[in-house]
């Protein structure tokens, strides 16, 4: 705000008399126009300041919200014009002026902008230009028309974020050049909750690709997007590509995607580009702990789900889904990229209308705690009790017949996956997937509902809006949505979809045909291309364990003297077949050697792993049944005798994560451990894997 537009404001929350752009223009001696622009950047403070904006009644009149007193605490100790800044202070701003300048401009306007004079600003203008050639920036002068930067736009941004870091690091909290940074607008904030998306698309990203952020990495990858989110709505786009490493590319690439998909952003070529190289400047975790680590905190849920389970009366055990999405929140605490840090309202409501899940959760609490090593949040148990809502609402299985269209700003693969996340958890008939653009469609109109994954700028109705990734957060409000609407009888109960029906078809024909295709690869071609005849598209998923462990990948009465070589003879056959090295092997002896006999899953049963990043190129799996049983000593002494080894490789940290969680599933199984432990060719073990998975699938 310039001086004036200050002025004003201050006049108004004063709230003495009422307001209208004539008088404000008369006792300022000004136009009504310069008044209605005034407005517009008082409106851009408050705004930012969370106070009701100024609106505009008939005949001119202001109407003004009744915080708008706020103001005059905001303002005391940072007056602008009271305040002196000091030379290392005007060279920041000045420095922040020109880098947030497209074109040219004058050292009289930088000098009005600091309330100094002209010649302070050319007296300090030699420390500015060095200040910025620092960031690969360089001020050219021209005659008549002052001064322009010379830079690419990401030099630009990665300079104001070192303006930023200087403004928190280096200038006391209550120092008035707050002020200033703020009326100039070099901080870059984002709303609450856009903050926690953005957050978690980042935690998804780190999940995706196995690259966990330092704190401090975290927090400048935050503050970089939401800067570059500010910068490209004002149309500063990084457009050309850029050289440099690539190692971190694919992950900077959907980072982009995603933050573009929801925030409805046009972004630039070199975006990508540019971002891959911040990623490859950053600090990370180091992987090898944590991956050595991975399998066991997948054991742990699995406990602190059948414990749950048990006590809730209710069995969870079965649903992927829920085991798939608390594990990868329990990752996300337990490498402290969980950076949510404020409850949210509609989470917080919903955890205390079901007491009873919060009490169980934290009953068992303890056992995930002492994984962790250390006590888990309120915030954190938040999303735990959030989870297991989400699989107990997925059990109850709501049929409705009412149309859904959903609004994707991905493309065609972002969508398909949205879509057959959408009908996997509901019922519900999906009309269509569009773009934006397309909403105002004739065939939309009669829509009974709208889920989009970007907001929906001039849009009219209601609509739900999630994550592309359609997290149980998503779920709930959209099983909220439902609920509501079925109160309010605008949509019926109970009655089966067009998709649902579609996907039962679909399911009996294929089981009809299953006998009589005696050829599997066959019969997989045929149930593809009876699911694309009823439009039901399926998203590349994990191996099942019957996958992995076909007959070829399992040999019987193996002799081993020891468990290092029953280790090194399960690891054999991946090893030939290429989908691990040499020092995978190594690693898995070196891990048992240091952890003891952590990878026994099941008495009798060890399933030997390393990270994926230790020699692993693809995933799977390999048995041996050994004709005498081996002892593992454990690092407190017990000794484990087993006599399965079931080598796995980890192509990456979730590859594999369905076909573990059955195997531990029919490992909890007395029968199935018996006739494993009894069959009499690898043919017949390979059978009765698959017959157990398949219980558990079905």
């Amino acid at each position: 705000m310039n001086k004036r537009s200050r002025n004003i404001m201050l006049l108004l929350a004063e709230q003495k008399q009422d307001w209208t752009i004539s008088d404000l223009a008369k006792k300022f001696k000004v136009s009504e126009r310069t008044i209605r622009n005034d407005i517009n950047d008082m409106n851009d403070y408050l705004k930012q300041q969370k106070i009701t904006e100024i609106k505009l009644g008939t005949s001119g009149r202001l109407i003004i919200g009744k915080d708008i007193g706020k103001v005059k605490k905001l303002e005391d100790g940072s007056d602008f014009y009271t305040y002196r800044l000091s030379k290392e202070e005007r060279k920041i701003l000045a420095a922040g002026i020109l880098v947030q300048t497209k074109d040219h401009i004058t050292l009289s306007r930088i000098a009005e902008m600091l309330y100094v004079s002209r010649a302070t600003i050319i007296n300090d203008l030699d420390g500015v230009k060095a200040f910025l050639e620092t960031g690969h920036l360089h001020v050219i002068s021209h005659s008549n028309k002052g001064l322009r930067l010379e830079g690419s736009e990401g030099n630009r941004r990665l300079f104001l974020l070192r303006i930023m870091s200087v403004g928190a690091n280096e200038i006391q909290e209550d120092s008035g050049i707050r002020g200033f940074m703020k009326g100039l607008g070099m901080e870059f904030k984002l709303p609450e909750e856009d903050r926690r998306i953005l957050q978690r698309l980042i935690n998804e990203q780190e999940h995706a690709y196995g690259r966990f952020l330092t704190d401090a990495s975290f927090d400048y990858l935050m503050q970089y997007l939401m800067l570059s989110i500010q910068r490209i709505r004002q149309g500063n786009l990084i457009s050309e590509p850029v050289e440099g490493n690539k190692s971190k590319y694919k992950m900077a690439r959907d980072i982009v995607k995603y933050v573009s998909q929801y925030w409805n952003l046009e972004v630039g070529e070199g975006e990508a580009d540019f971002l891959c190289g911040v990623l490859d400047s950053m600090s990370y975790i180091q992987r090898k702990r944590r991956d050595q680590r991975i399998i066991g905190l997948q054991l742990v849920t699995r406990k602190f789900i059948e414990n749950v389970s048990r006590e809730l009366n209710l069995n969870l055990n079965r649903d992927f889904n829920f085991y798939e999405n608390l594990v990868d929140h329990l990752e996300s605490i337990f490498m402290k990229s969980f950076n949510v840090t404020q409850r949210d309202d509609f989470l917080k409501k919903y955890v205390e209308k079901n007491p009873r899940v919060l009490e169980v959760v934290k009953h068992h609490l303890d056992m995930l705690e002492k994984f962790m090593g250390r006590e888990v949040s309120e915030i954190e148990i938040d999303y735990i009790v959030i989870h297991i809502c989400a699989a107990m609402e997925r059990r109850k299985k709501k049929e409705v017949d009412f149309q859904v269209l959903i609004v994707c700003g991905g493309g065609v693969g972002t969508s398909q996956l949205l879509l057959s996340k959408m009908e996997n958890r509901f019922d519900f008939h999906v009309v269509d997937v569009v773009s934006a653009h397309l909403l105002g469609q004739e065939q939309y109109e009669d829509v009974d509902l709208v889920i989009s994954t970007i907001p929906l700028k001039n849009f009219e109705k209601d609509y739900i809006l999630v994550s592309p990734v359609f997290s149980d957060e998503d779920y709930l409000r959209v099983n909220r949505k439902i609920e509501e609407m079925q109160e309010q009888q605008r949509i019926p109960k109970k009655r089966a979809s067009q998709a649902a029906q579609g996907r039962k078809i679909s399911e009996d024909l294929i089981r009809i045909l299953k006998p009589v295709i005696e050829d599997e690869a066959v019969m997989v071609q045929a149930a593809k291309k009876i699911k694309e005849y009823f439009g039901i598209s399926e998203p590349e998923e994990e191996p099942f364990l019957y996958e992995l462990l076909t007959a070829s990948n399992i040999q019987l009465n193996v002799e081993c003297r020891d468990w290092k070589e029953a280790i090194e003879k399960s690891a054999h056959p991946l090893l030939e077949k290429g989908y691990i090295e040499e020092r995978y092997i190594d690693a898995m002896i070196e891990n048992v050697k240091e952890n003891g006999a952590y990878i026994v899953i099941s008495p009798g049963f060890a399933l030997p792993h390393e990270g994926f990043d230790t020699g692993c190129n693809k995933v799977g799996m390999n048995l041996i049944r050994l004709v005498e049983p081996v002892i593992i000593e454990d690092i407190d002494g017990e000794q484990e005798s087993v006599k399965i080894f079931c080598c796995m490789s980890t192509e990456d940290h979730k590859k594999h994560i369905k076909a573990f969680f059955h195997l531990v599933n029919m490992l909890t199984n007395r029968q199935f451990k018996e006739e494993l432990w009894q069959a009499d060719t690898p043919e017949k073990a390979a059978e009765i894997i698959k017959t157990y998975e398949m219980r558990i699938k079905g």
